[in-house]
């Protein structure tokens, strides 16, 4: 088991539950290293995330965790940074796209499918692929606007075409969409986080990136880090072995750690 969980939101944003729940079930689950990433804030057609007066207090709360933990888990603060938003600075963040821009409106691509199909049908006139496409070119620049520490699940736009509902995820326009995104930020050696949090809430089978993507990335020399994205305390480190399963399957052999100190320590899969 990968005793390790980077990706996880409490109430401070849109989580469940406390960070000191959060950090207790990480701790009674084994867990070595455990990191909270609430939600940078960000202003894109209404608030979300943490404002400047909320992100003073999330922080103080995690020291005062890493204090009481001290000596046995590592915890750490961390920050999920959105492309359209402001950056805000902890002790590791995760660059993420949830939002694109389009004709004057900010379109949230992880909201609900009902959203994303009007969406789509207004200002992509019906066509997915229009979409996918603005939605990498975004993501292709996440390193530059955030200069994050790993990329959170990569393909979040296809949140809700699970069996390929929308747009055929093997369609080679849109996997040259997603290759040319993924080489770029693979230029930077900034790791791809393996997301299961979709698979905890429902709407997807498998984590983020799907294999194909994996493949590729493997064949890149890409790294990898394994993430929950839990946003309960029960869901911490949801379906690691599946991950680690489907990391094996496409070739990778060891997942990446945080360090206290930073950067990352390598581990065997």
């Amino acid at each position: 088991m990968i005793k390790a969980d980077f990706h996880t939101h409490t109430n401070f944003c849109d989580g469940k539950h406390s960070p000191a729940e959060m950090v207790e079930s990480a701790y009674k689950k084994g867990l070595t290293d455990y990191g909270i990433s609430g939600h940078a804030y960000i202003n894109a057609g209404g608030e979300f995330g943490m404002n400047d007066v909320v992100f003073k207090k999330y922080k103080e709360e995690i020291d005062r965790l890493k204090k009481e933990y001290e000596g046995k888990m590592n915890i750490y603060a961390g920050i999920e940074l959105d492309c359209l938003g402001p950056i805000q600075e902890a002790d590791y963040s995760i660059g993420s796209v949830h939002c694109v821009k389009k004709n004057g409106e900010y379109v949230v691509v992880d909201y609900t499918e009902e959203f994303l199909c009007d969406a789509v049908n207004r200002l992509w006139d019906g066509n997915w692929y229009a979409l996918t496409k603005d939605y990498y070119d975004l993501v292709a620049q996440t390193y530059d606007i955030t200069k994050c520490d790993f990329i959170g699940h990569f393909d979040l736009i296809t949140k809700f075409n699970q069996d390929y509902k929308h747009f055929d995820e093997e369609n080679d326009t849109y996997l040259e969409q997603c290759y040319n995104a993924m080489k770029k930020l693979n230029l930077y050696n900034i790791p791809f986080e393996i997301n299961t949090g979709a698979i905890s809430r429902g709407y997807r089978k498998e984590p983020y990136p799907n294999k194909i993507l994996l493949r590729e990335l493997y064949k890149m020399g890409g790294q990898i880090i394994i993430n929950s994205d839990s946003h309960s305390a029960e869901n911490i480190c949801y379906k690691f072995d599946e991950a680690v399963k489907i990391a094996k399957e496409c070739g990778f052999k060891s997942s990446l750690i945080l360090k206290p100190e930073g950067g990352f320590r390598e581990v065997p899969l």
